[in-house]
């Protein structure tokens, strides 16, 4: 099941625009079904184009079914490594 997916990356309500590559790209899905743990892991369509990532990544989600997947997203803003967490709900 292929679903398109924006991330859109704020902090105090303000739009973060100096993601920086890490690992090649600037940003990381990891995604598990609540089911059975199915995996996927996902990198956002948009190029690489310096240290000034953001506000707004695509991505292509290929999750293999629907339900609850638990979603953690990596990413880097100044030189430090930051994740979150969230549940996204697949029809």
């Amino acid at each position: 099941m292929a679903h398109p997916l924006t991330v859109t990356f704020a902090k105090d309500r303000q739009p973060v625009t100096d993601l920086q590559p890490y690992l090649d790209t600037y940003a990381h899905i990891s995604a598990f079904h609540e089911g059975d743990q199915a995996f996927a892991h996902l990198h956002p369509e948009t190029p690489v184009s310096g240290d000034h990532g953001g506000p707004n990544l695509s991505f292509h989600a290929q999750l293999a079914k629907p339900g609850n997947w638990r979603v953690f997203l990596q990413f880097q803003t100044a030189g430090r490594l930051h994740t979150a967490e969230l549940t996204l709900h697949v029809s």
